[in-house]
């Protein structure tokens, strides 16, 4: 498979479309995950946010994709396939459930871009994996998350005290889930 042809493509919008992470999408991992805004509000992505993290990303994607026989993990890309964003399904048990977590580069934000994201990445997962459950876990201070579950028809099930520890400090999380 070359560099630039995704073996899958989740057509969205016509703003938007998810497919393959890439090795030449480290540049745009670079770039946008070195906002401290997009790591406050995720659990997982570093900061100062490296090349080599990103050169690391890259190939844990690929090896989850190597698993698995096919993507579970996407870039979200504009219409000259840039990478704007990424969005992911982890602990994925097919026919059972998996968990969303997703990011998407700040000058991007506030568009509605993410709730159509979520809500063609939600069917597909449904459609292709069927699944019955997909979970999703946020801090609580970030409300545009939790509204772009919401708008998708994810409830809130609970608050997990102390549920990930970030740096030094550990931090609560709201736990989401769409069930059909």
């Amino acid at each position: 498979m070359s560099d630039n042809t995704p073996r899958r493509r989740i057509d969205v919008n016509s703003r938007v479309h998810l497919s393959e992470i890439r090795a030449s999408d480290k540049a745009a991992f670079v770039r946008h995950l070195s906002d401290g805004d997009i790591c406050h509000y995720t659990f997982r992505i570093p900061f100062p946010y490296s090349e080599s993290d990103a050169e690391q990303w890259i190939r844990f994607v690929a090896g989850i994709t190597e698993d698995y026989g096919e993507p579970t993990k996407f870039a979200i890309r504009d219409p000259d396939e840039y990478l704007i964003g990424s969005l992911g399904f982890d602990g994925l048990t097919k026919g059972h459930s998996a968990e969303i977590g997703y990011w998407l580069a700040k000058p991007y934000w506030g568009h509605g871009l993410m709730t159509d994201v979520l809500r063609a990445a939600c069917t597909f997962a449904f459609d292709q994996w069927n699944l019955v459950r997909i979970t999703a876990y946020v801090f609580p201070f970030n409300k545009a998350s939790q509204r772009v579950l919401e708008k998708n028809g994810f409830q809130f099930e609970g608050l997990l005290r102390k549920h990930h520890k970030k740096g030094k400090e550990f931090l609560d999380a709201k736990l989401y889930a769409l069930v059909p």
